[in-house]
């Protein structure tokens, strides 16, 4: 199986979308696996690799399901912000911010791709 084949089962395996029907998995599973090439090109390039280890798949997945629920590919629970018992009163977060919370998120995994990454070496011509 590809790569990237895995990474969207791992994907699929999302809670949010372990409860769909097979029919809307597979209507899914295209615009997944766009969303995890496009996390792995992002990896390699962030890495200075021509590889995505295996060991950064779990990742990979993490940043791909961020993704999709950033772009509301995959609905969010709306999550409560504050509660107040006196006259009852709750308080939603903004679905607004879920794009911004996703990319500062998205950020934090350096510390886990730093670990692949490789230098990038000048060319000497006679290595040629």
């Amino acid at each position: 199986m590809e790569q990237a084949e895995r990474i969207t089962a791992q994907v699929l395996e999302h809670p949010k979308l372990r409860k769909l029907s097979n029919e809307e998995k597979d209507d899914l599973k295209p615009l997944i696996l766009r969303y995890v090439r496009r996390v792995l090109l992002q990896i390699k390039a962030h890495c200075n690799r021509n590889d995505v280890p295996e060991a950064l798949e779990e990742v990979a997945a993490e940043i791909t399901e961020d993704l999709l629920f950033s772009d509301r590919i995959i609905a969010e629970d709306k999550e409560v912000s504050s509660v107040s018992r006196g006259d009852t009163s709750i308080t939603y977060r903004n679905p607004d911010s879920a794009y911004q919370k996703a990319n500062d998120f998205m950020k934090n995994y350096e510390c886990q791709l730093v670990h692949f990454k490789r230098m990038k070496l000048p060319i000497d011509p006679r290595d040629e």
